[in-house]
């Protein structure tokens, strides 16, 4: 007869699976332990389907709202709104998205304490994070973590607060975050977090330029919020907004786009630190781009603003039919390796269809 399941937020005793069976010893000591403690997650993931929650009994989280999207003046209270950056709680671009998105509802600052840019995704899990109140430039309030952007969504969604939220917006980025940056961005991984925690979300950025002027960016903002709050999106689903460095009377309106393609023009600087020691810089000029009408960075360098839809499955599906024909079985034990051969001309002419069609798939 089976174990019966522990109390919510309580550890199955150590050694016992979820189906009452004792798994193969493992070693002791913090490695021993951490591994008892997979054999656990697996066995409870095979059972139900998610994982042990280990540790105290948890409260419960509040996470995005369960409002349905439609005309704000059908709204019966004022949406809630997290802003969010990767440029710090102290950024001008920060602050023109809050005062921009202020009118439509009630706006949570929540930041990194300082520049986060390019950190990507990064999550802090090994050391406790910290939040200060801060006060704005403008007098309003703020509150700024000594973490990553994507620490900062955790921590509102995570209760924070202690309030749920309607919609996500980081930003105003300093520089355009086109085609590949989004793998790399801050502003971008912000809103992401938002979108795996059920929320809707965008992100916004500007070309950089030495004394920005974010007014064109934070009217953009603004319809970006409207528009998502009144119709919604999908799970899974954020918008990144990308808007030229013009004024507004320079700007030719709005284009709905895909992701293009950027041209890193990285270089390795290295320097000699005063002990003698070699240390390096990844610098080089910025970035530029594949003009491709229909992209993003097309879109930006002819003065329009570029709203570029992103969904989380990044799964390459005209792939997948590709790898299930391919020979997934495993070698027999002590089988040799075969050698890799030397491409022939006649394959390589063989293989030009093929990377015709990754082309086509990049664009």
């Amino acid at each position: 007869m089976s174990e019966p399941e522990p109390e919510p937020g309580r550890r199955r005793p150590r050694g016992r699976a979820a189906d009452g069976r004792t798994p193969a010893p493992v070693e002791t000591g913090n490695d021993g332990q951490r591994e008892s403690s997979r054999l656990e997650r697996r066995a409870l993931d095979r059972e139900r389907g998610e994982p042990l929650a280990a540790g105290e009994r948890a409260r419960p989280q509040p996470r995005a709202t369960d409002r349905l999207a439609r005309p704000l003046a059908e709204w019966t209270s004022r949406p809630r709104i997290l802003v969010t950056n990767d440029d710090g709680i102290e950024s001008r671009g920060l602050l023109a998205l809050k005062q921009a998105l202020d009118p439509l509802g009630d706006t949570y600052v929540l930041a990194p304490e300082t520049n986060q840019s390019a950190v990507g995704h990064a999550k802090t899990m090994m050391r406790p994070l910290r939040v200060r109140e801060r006060t704005l430039a403008d007098g309003s309030r703020g509150w700024s973590v000594d973490g990553s952007p994507t620490d900062a969504v955790s921590l509102a969604f995570l209760g924070y607060f202690n309030l749920s939220f309607d919609l996500v917006a980081s930003g105003i980025n300093y520089g355009a975050n086109l085609g590949d940056d989004i793998t790399y961005s801050g502003t971008v991984s912000a809103a992401m977090e938002a979108v795996i925690n059920n929320c809707p979300a965008f992100a916004i950025s500007q070309e950089y330029y030495e004394h920005p002027d974010f007014t064109l960016a934070g009217r953009a903002a603004h319809v970006a919020a409207v528009n998502i709050l009144e119709n919604g999106l999908a799970p899974g689903q954020l918008i990144n907004v990308n808007v030229p460095a013009i004024g507004e009377a320079e700007c030719e309106g709005f284009e709905v786009t895909r992701m293009g393609k950027r041209i890193y023009q990285d270089l390795l600087i290295e320097r000699v630190d005063p002990r003698g020691i070699p240390y390096y810089w990844i610098g080089g000029p910025p970035p530029s781009g594949l003009a491709v009408p229909g992209t993003d960075f097309h879109a930006v360098v002819n003065r329009r603003i570029a709203l570029t839809p992103i969904q989380l499955d990044l799964t390459a599906r005209r792939l997948l039919g590709r790898l299930r024909s391919w020979n997934w079985q495993l070698p027999a034990e002590g089988a040799p390796v075969p050698a890799a051969r030397p491409v022939s001309a006649a394959a390589a002419q063989a293989d030009e269809p093929l990377e015709q069609e990754h082309e086509l798939e990049r664009r």
